[in-house]
């Protein structure tokens, strides 16, 4: 394989040989071109040969490399476009596996809020990789959402689409209003699944207060939405129940009529006052209200 490579140097050819010469590197091939001299060397002399004529006098030049180092070069330009190349494949192959953006799509859009939590919770990440996300458990607790029938999590590309339906002959008759509470109390508990909750647990409310309002939050700004919820109060109620005399059964009795239908009682007492006709039985009981809005 030729090893050879050629070289030109603006010098006289008599200076450039002794240089040469002293320096022990055989040439080969000379050529004198004018000011210019042409030769060739092996090409573990080339290093050496450009130290030789480095002055800014000398214009020193390769005017063709050796079999050997074309391919060379060859070599390691076509090994950096593979590498390159490969490295280029990696990375889209990676950032395709990513998640760049999360969108909510279908009939049950409106629950986009609790979805989202939902889909955070059970790995989902932005520019995360898909696979850590648990999807069996995330389309669980999505279809477990008020009139959701369908689910579907699935990545295209880099976004992740949510497909949610909702039964549409229910979801028409939904409520598009606020949930208000209906009686005044102290609030336990409260859960918006959509909406925004106005109250928090242990505040005591009003009849009329708005517990969790039909709006969604659009960056800083609230927009109209709907409220899909529950809220659990403590309440309280005073009831009189007159009798013609006091006696067990007419306490018994009284309790009775104090008792409110589908509530659970949690502590109730009682005082007697007399009337004209009898007595009355001031009754003081403390139970559980619970109210939801768009919930079957």
């Amino acid at each position: 394989m030729n090893k050879f490579t050629r070289i030109c140097v603006v010098c006289p050819a008599e200076t450039a040989l002794k240089k040469l010469s002293a320096a022990h590197i055989p040439v080969r091939d000379c050529v004198k071109n004018g000011a210019r001299f042409i030769f060739s060397v092996k090409d573990k002399h080339v290093k050496k040969v450009f130290a030789i004529f480095k002055k800014p006098c000398y214009n020193i030049a390769v005017t063709e490399l050796s079999r050997k180092a074309r391919l060379k070069r060859a070599f390691f330009r076509r090994f950096a476009i593979a590498l390159g190349a490969a490295l280029f494949l990696a990375a889209a192959i990676y950032a395709n596996s990513l998640v760049l953006k999360i969108s909510v799509t279908g009939s049950g859009s409106y629950l986009a809020p609790e979805v989202m939590r939902i889909i955070k919770q059970s790995g989902a990440r932005l520019y995360r990789p898909a696979s850590g996300i648990d999807v069996p458990s995330a389309t669980g607790r999505i279809l477990a959402l008020p009139q959701v029938t369908f689910c579907n999590v699935q990545k295209r590309g880099s976004i992740l689409y949510v497909d949610v339906q909702v039964d549409e002959e229910n979801l028409s008759s939904s409520s598009s209003g606020d949930l208000v509470a209906d009686v005044g109390g102290k609030v336990l508990k409260i859960t918006a699944i959509c909406g925004i909750a106005r109250v928090s647990a242990g505040q005591e409310v009003q009849k009329g207060d708005v517990l969790i309002a039909a709006k969604t939050l659009a960056g800083d700004r609230e927009t109209a939405g709907v409220a899909v919820g529950f809220a659990v109060m403590q309440c309280a109620r005073v009831y009189e129940y007159p009798a013609p005399c006091e006696s067990e059964g007419n306490l018994a009795n009284a309790y009775k009529a104090a008792l409110i239908f589908g509530e659970e009682v949690i502590s109730r007492s009682h005082s007697v006052k007399s009337a004209q006709n009898g007595v009355i039985y001031i009754v003081e009981i403390t139970y559980l209200h619970k109210l939801n809005i768009n919930i079957n």
